[in-house]
């Protein structure tokens, strides 16, 4: 007996070709639009971050964006923190498909869970499917699907990267939603397979040249609408998956379009701070909002960072007109030059 249909079918709504018009207007913008490298670099790393922790977010965790400002906030002491780490982890090897343009593997995808849920998940669960049976659970814990049998497994992840890596879907964007989709639906590990499944479209999408250089979070508009995420997994089908396709669409729109119009500004009204390296952009940005700081305040922010590396920084920054020293002992003091 078939369990799903690969791949899932849809149909072509006025909606899905709007938000397709829509979306590859906006790439246009963020692709060809030049900004400063560096600050390319420090919104692609705000947007990693902002990828991992949205992800983590629509799966419970209760991080917020406001306790996160950097990789360096990530403490693995830190149950919350160290699962939005991880995921950084593996988004950054997913960006690099943009270059590679390899075909996705079962041994990539085992993978991204082992580390995605190193520390966080039973060692002989991480990057392995599963043996039990599973489901998926909405928001508030309730059961919206039984998964494939551990059987079934797979199988149906071989037919589902065939698909993947394979050319019968003419839209990139709806190849890559169409194997989110199928992906959740056979549900391929005893917990992670929702981050694996949207790590999964953005890898996709950057191996077919729809990466947008890594700016897009379309995380954080699933995680704002996280009832419309379910019910659209609920109520789609392989055998019509239009209500997903639909709804992934028009968060890829909303978050293309705000990825293009942070390139715009850059491009027009650039900030002084994002043309620094990113730990320098940090320490300046730590100096700024707490006006008045000392070496060791800034030490414990980064502590793998050397003491002589950070006085590098902070003698880099006073050069660049971005910090006062106030004193020249150890126990000077560091402010915002106005």
């Amino acid at each position: 007996m078939k369990i799903l249909t690969i791949p899932p079918k849809y149909k072509i709504t006025e909606n899905i070709v709007q938000y397709l018009s829509e979306i590859e207007s906006n790439r246009s913008v963020i692709d060809h639009v030049d900004i400063p490298l560096e600050i390319e670099k420090n919104i692609r790393g705000r947007s990693t971050i902002g990828s991992a922790l949205f992800s983590a977010r629509i799966e419970g965790n209760t991080l917020t964006k406001a306790e996160i400002q950097s990789f360096s906030d990530l403490s693995q002491k830190d149950q919350r923190k160290l699962e939005v780490a991880n995921l950084s982890r593996v988004i950054e090897k997913i960006l690099e498909y943009s270059r590679k343009k390899k075909a996705i593997t079962r041994d990539d995808i085992l993978h991204w869970h082992k580390i995605a849920m190193r520390n966080i998940l039973a060692r002989q669960y991480c990057g392995t499917f599963r043996q039990s049976q599973e489901g998926i659970f909405d928001s508030m814990g309730n059961v919206i699907y039984h998964a494939p049998p551990p059987s079934q497994v797979e199988p149906l992840m071989n037919e589902l990267l065939t698909f993947v890596n394979g050319q019968s879907e003419k839209f990139v964007l709806i190849n890559a939603i169409q194997s989110h989709f199928i992906f959740e639906k056979i549900h391929p590990f005893v917990d992670g397979s929702g981050r694996i499944g949207r790590l999964l479209q953005m890898a996709i999408l950057c191996k077919e040249n729809y990466g947008m250089k890594g700016l897009v979070v379309v995380e954080e508009e699933i995680d704002n609408n996280k009832q419309s995420y379910y019910t659209a997994l609920e109520e789609s089908t392989s055998l019509d998956a239009t209500p997903f396709v639909e709804l992934m669409l028009e968060f890829l729109k909303d978050a293309t379009g705000k990825a293009k119009d942070i390139v715009l500004n850059q491009k027009n009204n650039p900030s002084r701070f994002d043309l620094l390296p990113p730990r320098r952009r940090e320490i300046a940005q730590i100096i700024t909002d707490q006006r008045m700081v000392s070496f060791d305040f800034i030490h414990r922010r980064f502590l793998k960072v050397s003491p002589r590396q950070l006085a590098y920084d902070l003698d880099a920054l006073i050069k660049a007109g971005f910090v006062s020293k106030i004193g020249k002992t150890r126990g000077a003091l560091y402010s915002p030059k106005m």
